[in-house]
This record gives structure tokens, sequence and C-alpha cells, in this order.
């Protein structure tokens, strides 16, 4: 009998986060961080490792609020007058908070670079962006220090009589941040490329010529949508696959994807045995998508026509690493999303992992064909930016595009506006009215919105610097890594490819416009 009250006693505690990190930092101090786990920390508390799990979503979220109350219990400034002295600093405390407690390096060696250390307070990037450096070369700077720091705070408290600690903490990091230094002067940092940053709106162009003079020259085969299309040409390339598969491979939610395979299935191009069996061409889509496999093997040799070989093994090298990466912001967009609606996470694809990915990143990428998987790409890109604004900044993805258009050479007229954003009129004027409403624009001019000229008012201004910087750490998130040769070869390619779909489209509506006569 005392045993059960003891146990009711224990699920009926009513225990806070701020408690929970607390009582983790106390069994990380008396057992290290080896022995920190939900059962050791709910122990402690004496309430049940469920009501510890309903705070964090797994071990690493409790890492991360235990190393951020490490460095908000020791708060610091950076107070030098350069980049140098602050870089020093930063340094100097975060490895003055690790040694604050047993297992501290091991414990920020889980966390994210570069590090949080207390806010602005501590931000280097800005001097250092000051002094010369790109945004990009900024960050990696502090995070190299970051990564030294850990690594020297590892070693210090693993084995205090190293003969490499005895040379001295600030001596070694003056010799690194000096090499920073003089990387800039020679010039020695990886420069900042432009072509990166445009990547996203090419992609949007290349996409849009691309799947019209798709949508144009496959009508005169079969009057199917696009989606129906990529699916039978993806069953006919990988086999018989499952709604969730499908799903994941074309970057398209299961319900769309479930709508266009009752489509099919209406007209005997597909068949499935079950809900959740595996969808199968029939003889009939088989043939049908022979026919489609052909034309876009057509299609793809003129869309590759000026790429060389190595260049196009570059192309879907880079387009694996962009795609798989994609899939990652995407996802961590959905759960931060989850997080911040307090709802629990849908795992969409929960299914496809239960069947098997179709490979390493779960994107089932044909090779023989281009357009497929950058589509897929575009996809997961759009839906994770997507995300992104809204978290940030609580506006949609064309509301944000709107807002970006307006700001990039104000004021802009009504005329350029719609041009720029390839829309039609009533949904663009619908946006541009909205965001006026919520004072994000202001419109100056003649009576009538054909007549007048937008620009961003002060709070506009500083939602669009809130946008322009989360799309640049999304695309340095992208292309990090990526040898700058194979970056080379895939973005000259994919110059070759925008230009050729601006071919094909040309052509493909000159064609039309003769059939009608």
């Amino acid at each position: 009998m005392e045993i059960g009250k003891a146990k009711a006693n224990r699920l009926g505690v009513d225990i806070d986060r701020a408690a929970i990190v607390a009582a983790a930092l106390a069994v990380m101090d008396e057992q290290g961080l080896l022995g920190c786990d939900f059962a050791a920390v709910a122990d402690r508390l004496s309430v049940d490792e469920a009501a510890l799990r309903g705070h964090f979503s797994d071990q690493d979220d409790l890492f991360v609020a235990m190393g951020r109350w490490m460095t908000e219990a020791s708060p610091i400034a950076v107070a030098g007058e350069n980049w140098r002295d602050q870089l020093m600093q930063r340094a100097i405390a975060a490895h003055q908070i690790m040694l604050s407690r047993r297992d501290g390096s091991i414990l920020f060696a889980h966390l994210p670079l570069p590090l949080s250390l207390g806010g602005s307070g501590v931000d280097v990037v800005p001097a250092l962006c000051a002094a010369g450096f790109t945004l990009t070369d900024a960050r990696a700077a502090v995070m190299l220090i970051d990564r030294l720091t850990i690594g020297w705070a590892l070693v210090e408290q693993a084995q205090p009589d190293a003969v490499e600690l005895q040379m001295g903490f600030e001596t070694q990091f003056g010799v690194v941040i000096a090499g920073i230094a003089a990387s800039l002067g020679m010039g020695l940092m990886a420069p900042h490329d432009d072509r990166q940053s445009r990547f996203q709106s090419g992609l949007w162009v290349f996409l849009r010529d691309a799947r019209e003079s798709a949508n144009i020259s496959f009508s005169r085969t079969i009057h199917l949508n696009e989606l129906d299309r990529r699916i039978l040409l993806l069953l006919q390339a990988q086999g018989d696959m499952t709604l969730a598969a499908i799903s994941t491979s074309n970057g398209v939610d299961k319900a769309q994807v479930s709508r266009a395979i009752k489509r099919l299935n209406e007209i005997a191009l597909v068949t499935r045995g079950g809900i959740r069996s595996p969808i199968c061409l029939s003889h009939a889509g088989r043939l049908l998508a022979d026919r489609l496999l052909r034309q876009a093997e057509l299609r793809n040799r003129e869309l590759a026509f000026g790429i060389t070989d190595d260049q196009l093994v570059s192309l879907f090298s880079v387009l694996d690493t962009l795609l798989s990466r994609a899939v990652m912001l995407f996802e961590q967009e959905r759960k931060l999303s989850a997080a911040n609606q307090k709802l629990d996470e849908q795992v969409d694809f929960q299914d496809l992992v239960d069947d098997g990915l179709p490979d390493e990143n779960g994107i089932a990428v044909d090779r023989s064909r281009i357009l497929p998987p950058f589509i897929t790409l575009c996809s997961y890109m759009f839906r994770g930016g997507a995300l992104a604004h809204k978290r940030r900044t609580g506006l949609s993805n064309f509301e944000s595009w709107v807002l970006v258009e307006v700001c990039k050479e104000p004021p802009i007229s009504w005329p350029q506006l719609v041009l720029a954003l390839y829309r039609d009129q009533s949904q663009a004027g619908r946006t541009v009215n909205h965001l006026i409403d919520i004072g994000l624009i202001e419109r100056t001019g003649k009576p009538g919105r054909r007549h007048g000229f937008f620009a961003p008012t002060e709070e506009g201004r500083r939602i669009f610097e809130i946008i322009i910087e989360t799309a640049a750490k999304r695309s340095e998130f992208l292309f990090q890594g990526i040898p700058a040769p194979q970056l080379d070869d895939f973005l000259t390619a994919f110059a070759v490819l925008v230009r050729n779909a601006e071919v094909q489209v040309a052509r493909e509506k000159a064609i039309q416009e003769m059939d009608r006569v």
C-alpha cells in the first residue's frame, strides 16, 4: 500500500521547466553528463518521467535548456573596442562558463553553434562585418572560436595536466585571432557568392518557364495536370510506391497526392489493393508513362544542351545535397511552428519511415530527368520558407514576397509591382491593401491604385530586414561546405538550364499559336 501511495504522489506532482533544468544540472554535477538522463532527473525530483517529457521534446532539448541556464546564470557583455578584443572576450567568457560545472564542456559540445552566450551583449558579428568581413565569414569566425573554446575546455576537464594547456588559453587564442585578421587582409576567407542568394528567385523563374512549356507540350499527348504526370513518371521510374513515398519524393502534401491518385484511378491508369497498399501502374498507365517518358527525355536533352558531363555530375551531386538540407529546414520549421502554437507535432512522413526510405535523404531522384528533382527542391524550399516567414514576421509567403518587391527600389509603381510578382492584379491588389492596412506599406500618387506608387513604412523596413536575414541564413545553410569548384559547376549549369527553359517556353508558345490557326 505504501508503494502504491508513493507512486501516486510521483504522478501527481506538477513541476515547471525551471525546476527540471535546475535538477538536471544538479544531477550532472553529481554523476556527470552521461548519468544525466530523464530517468535520473525524474528520480531526483520524485516525479514520473512522463512529467519531464511533457516539457522537453527530447534529451537534446533538455541539454539546450541546461546550457542556456548556465550562460544566463553568468551574464557577460563584450566591451572591447575592436572585433579582436570582443572575440577574445567571448572565448574567455565561454571558457569560464564551461568550467563552472562538471562536464560543462561536454554539455556545450552538444549545443548548436554559434553558442548562445546571452544575446546581443556578446554578439561579435556586427563588429566583424564593420571591419570588412562578409556576414558568412563573420559567422564562420565566431563558430571557429566557439569550437576551439569547447575543444580546449574538453581537454582541460578531461586532462587538467595536459602539456598544451600550460601555454595559456589567451596566448593560443591570440594566435588564432591573428590568423583570422590576416585572412581578411590577404583575401583568404571565402568570398561571398551573390549567385547563391539569387538561386531561389532564379529557381522560381526556371521552373515557371519549364513547367509552362511542359504543360503545353504534354497536353498534345494527354490532358493531365502536372502532378498527375509527375506521379505517372515517378511510378514508371521507381516502381510501386506508397502514398507517403510519393508525397515525400514530390515535396507535395499527402492530401494533394491522394486526390491525384484518385483521379488516376478513376481513369484506370493506376491500381491499389488497399488504403495503405503501394500504388501501381495499370497496363494502360505503363503505356502512357512510356510515351510521356520518351517525351520527357527529349525535353531533358534540350534543357541540358550546352552542359558538359562533368557539370552534369556536379549538378546532380549538389542537387542531392540541397534536397536533403531543404527537407531538414522544412522539418525544423514545422517543429518550431508546432511548438509556437503549442500543438502536438504531426509527422506527415512517419509511414514513409516505417516503410523504408527510398534513399539516404528520403528523396527518390530520377537522374535521367532534370526537372522533377528541381520541382521537389523548390517545393521544400518554399514550404520551409513560408513557415519561417510566418514564424518570424506573421506574414504569408506571398505577403513577404510583395513586401520585398516594394522594398527593393521604392517607390514602385503599380504596373511595375504586378509585373514583378507575376500574378493577376486582383490577387496582388488584395495583398497590397492588406499590407497597407497593417502599416507595412504606404501609398502615394494620384487617386486610384493603378496610378499610385508604393513604398515601405519604417515598420515595413524592419520586417523587410528580418525577411532578408532569414533568407540569407537559409541560403547559407543550404550551400555551406560545398567545394567551390563543384558549386561553380552547379551554378554555371543552372544558368544554362534557365536559358534553355526560356527557349523551350518560347518555342512551345509559338507552336501553340500555330495550332490555333
